[in-house]
């Protein structure tokens, strides 16, 4: 490096040499935070389990998009026929009182009022993921049900 350069060839030098690599620092470093951040958001979704449950006696349905979400019918009824379901892989609407609950959707059915029913009315028929995008809406209307096949039952030994 010369001692005594002129301002021009100082600025040359500042421009190619120090700038560029600062930029691309820059750059890293904000590729790093925008990653970590995703990564964490990621993590976090994920760390709220679909199957949440209170109950030894649960099952997991799941929609037509391939969510899943913890039934757990207080009817001895309701969770033959969830039984049976997972036996023949049989779709069928499950449904009931939707209620909130801190699961990764936001709410779930009310265990006391679990249905299985062939045929429903088309207004109270909902995805999982729509059901979770309005929840004020399901809420309020009710009951409604997710056209879903039953992919796991847990019961006490």
């Amino acid at each position: 490096m010369i001692l005594y350069a002129p301002a021009s060839s100082f600025l040359r030098y500042w421009r190619s040499n120090v700038r560029r690599p600062r930029l691309y620092a820059t750059l890293f470093i904000a590729a790093v935070v925008v990653l970590a951040g995703v990564a964490i958001y990621w993590f976090y979704v994920n760390s709220l389990s679909r199957v949440e449950h209170e109950t030894d006696r649960w099952a997991v349905i799941e929609d037509v998009n391939r969510d899943q979400i913890a039934v757990e019918p207080t009817s001895d009824q309701v969770w033959s026929e969830l039984v049976k379901l997972h036996q023949n892989g049989t779709r069928m609407f499950v449904g009931g009182i939707v209620e909130r609950y801190d699961n990764r959707w936001g709410f779930r059915f009310n265990p006391d009022s679990i249905v299985i029913a062939q045929f429903t009315a088309e207004g109270l028929q909902g995805t999982l993921q729509l059901m979770s995008s309005d929840i004020d809406y399901w809420v309020d209307l009710g009951y409604a049900y997710v056209d879903a096949k039953v992919v796991e039952v847990h019961s006490p030994a």
